[in-house]
């Protein structure tokens, strides 16, 4: 007899009822121990009430094929009518557990399909009432926006009709379309971090309900994730910062050269330990840089706080040349042409005086020698004229006749044809920026002086600066830092060699850039302080930008750092600059052997020496480490790349 205790009684090798696909199993297997060899009939009727059925083999008489493990032949053998001599008892199958489980499953379907028919047929608003199959209610931030739609704000599902609701549940919930609705990002929302990662293109789609989860209560704080979240994901195990963070790059956190031009070592060293300047030296670090709640970097202070003491004055000292007569080898102008436009001049209207005061005495006045012409100008066209006349500047068979019909243009219209060639070369309007402040009589008179082969005398100097003529040329001073009229000109520099091309008209065009943006002379003191940079990393060798604000935060985007709360924990606002470990100096350490200037001779940003030594993650643990300050992932690092809302109104709000 088979034990009941045997595990393995009903194994297919030993038991002919191992059938675990059907809905019925044998009564007298559960109440004997011994089921019957063929077992219940799939409509669940008994289908044992014999040991076996007898065969018919070829010569017509029937045989026993009761198994071997039954028990094997009887003794008796089938009856003549082929039936089995060993008729047993029936009985009344029972449901196996995969039936039981099957029928509950048919149950509770046709019960939540009943309630979501039930449901679905409320009026708005009334499924609130139902308080027992609410997930619990929204987030404060999340509670005022969803109007009068309540849960189909979120849920499309909650809009369907019963075979919708029956979808959504056995469909996990996405509702990552619905928060894109308000939420933005700078890159694709369902691509981890917002990015595209060229090295991983394999990596999965990720849904908000990943990380965010609603329906805790007005209180919940759903922004916030702990590190178990970001390990899920990151295959690297992470515990805490101090221990399992990788060091810091080699130059973090510098990556790109500042967009000012200030060398720390310098001043530090050299200027504000100098006696002549100690009186103007800033006092501490954030004399200059300040920092608001939760910036990762400073602000600068204004030009006129922090630099004017020593640099206010410089601006006004380099002019800028407009213009400039250059020597021309004869004179073509039509006198008649210049007469009109002109008048005669002084030395002219003097001869013209003698010869009548010697016709009136009845002498006969002297007869007029025509003088050699011997140019005035001994120069070349400046790179301006070069460049907007479109000519050579050392070539004078080339510039003359361009030279002289410009300059009997502006002694007939002042600064109008100058500024429609302006226009004109630049294929936009630029010349109310360029020429701002620009007296057109200024431009007359200096063009009938040069048309007379004379050079221009200013009647009083440009003190308060401005636009001047000054011998054979017309200058523009700056009035100070920031000045406009220089700010222009540079720009339009920087946009003339963009767009020139690589024939002689756009070397041209490049070297009056190069010389707008010469440190050395010029408007170009400008750039000595304010980089000159690639417009963007994939920018073509001639697209530049000048970088006229301190650049803000950095491109890391999903970096966070406070510098307000560590400046106040080292009370750094105090602290003298004289002192090298305290304040902002015990994490920026002074790298006095850095060629800082020499970051600043090319336009690509990425190619720099820093004035300050990297920051290593020693220096950050010294705080940030167990059983110390925190030191979550949240606490330094964004899951979201440029986090944004989109501004809409509900058209229920009124």
């Amino acid at each position: 007899m088979t034990d009941l205790r045997d595990p393995d009684r009903y194994r297919f090798d030993r038991s002919p009822y191992e059938r675990p696909t059907l809905k019925y199993r044998c009564a007298r297997g559960g109440a004997w121990g011994k089921p019957c060899g063929r077992g219940p009939n799939s409509d669940g009727t008994c289908g044992g009430t014999a040991e076996c059925v007898p065969v018919q083999n070829d010569r017509g008489r029937y045989e026993c094929r009761r198994p071997a493990i039954a028990g094997g032949a009887c003794s008796n053998g089938p009856l003549p009518d082929g039936s089995c001599s060993q008729s047993l008892p029936p009985c009344s199958p029972r449901r196996t557990l995969r039936g039981i489980r099957g029928r509950l499953a048919v149950l509770a379907f046709g019960i939540a399909v009943a309630l979501i028919g039930g449901f679905t047929g409320l009026e708005t608003g009334t499924l609130a009432r139902f308080n027992s199959f609410m997930p619990g209610p929204l987030s404060a931030g999340h509670a005022g926006f969803i109007a009068s739609e309540n849960c189909i704000a979120c849920h499309a599902a909650h809009n369907g009709n019963a075979v919708a609701w029956a979808i959504a549940v056995f469909r996990p919930a996405d509702v990552t379309a619905s928060c894109t609705n308000c939420h933005a990002f700078g890159g694709p929302a369902r691509k981890a971090h917002n990015t595209t990662f060229s090295d991983r293109p394999r990596l999965g789609e990720t849904t908000c309900l990943m990380c965010h989860t609603e329906h805790r209560g007005a209180d919940a704080n759903i922004v916030t994730v702990d590190d178990a979240q970001c390990g899920a994901c990151h295959e690297k195990q992470f515990v805490g910062f101090s221990k399992d963070h990788p060091p810091f790059s080699e130059s973090f956190p510098a990556f790109r050269r500042t967009s000012i031009a200030f060398d720390h070592a310098s001043h530090l060293g050299k200027h504000f330990v100098d006696a002549r300047f100690a009186d103007r030296a800033p006092a501490t670090c954030a004399s200059c840089h300040t920092a608001a709640e939760g910036d990762r970097s400073l602000s600068l202070t204004p030009f006129e706080t922090a630099c004017a003491s020593c640099h206010g004055d410089q601006m006004a000292r380099r002019e800028l040349v407009v213009l400039r007569l250059p020597e021309l080898p004869e004179n073509t102008l039509d006198p008649d042409s210049v007469l009109e436009a002109c008048g005669p001049t002084l030395e002219a209207f003097e001869t013209l005086v003698e010869r009548v005061e010697a016709l009136a005495a009845g002498d006969e006045p002297e007869e007029l020698e025509e003088e050699e012409y011997e140019a005035v100008s001994v120069d070349e066209l400046s790179l301006f004229d070069a460049y907007l006349l479109d000519v050579a500047a050392d070539d004078p068979d080339e510039y003359t006749v361009p030279v002289y019909e410009l300059m009997l243009a502006m002694a007939e219209g002042g600064a109008e044809p100058l500024a429609d060639m302006l226009n004109e070369r630049a294929g936009r309007p630029v010349a109310a920026k360029l020429l701002a402040g620009l007296n057109p009589e200024v431009v007359k008179r200096v063009a009938c002086a040069w048309a007379a082969n004379g050079e221009y005398e200013s009647p009083a100097e440009p003190d308060m600066g401005g636009w001047f003529g000054d011998s054979v040329e017309i200058r523009y001073r700056p009035k100070g830092h920031a000045d406009p009229v220089a700010a222009s000109w540079i720009e339009f520099g920087i946009a003339a060699a963009r767009d020139a091309g690589d024939d002689e008209s756009g070397e041209r065009a490049v070297a009056l850039r190069d010389s707008l943006i010469a440190g050395k002379e010029g408007v170009g003191a400008c750039i000595k302080c304010h980089a000159v940079s690639l417009a963007s990393a994939e920018s073509a060798e001639n697209d530049l930008s000048v970088e006229w604000r301190a650049r803000g935060r950095s491109s890391r985007p999903y970096h966070v750092f406070s510098h307000d709360i560590h400046i106040k924990l080292l009370n750094a606002g105090s602290a003298k600059l004289a002192e090298p470990e305290k304040g902002c100096r015990r994490c920026h350490q002074l790298n006095a052997k850095a060629d800082f200037a020499s970051g600043f001779t090319d336009f690509d940003p990425s190619s720099f020496a820093s004035n300050f030594g990297p920051i290593t993650k020693e220096t950050c643990t010294e705080c940030h480490s167990a059983k110390q300050v925190r030191e979550n992932c949240q606490l330094c690092h964004e899951y979201h790349r440029e986090p944004s809302f989109k501004m809409r109104i509900s058209q229920n709000d009124g």
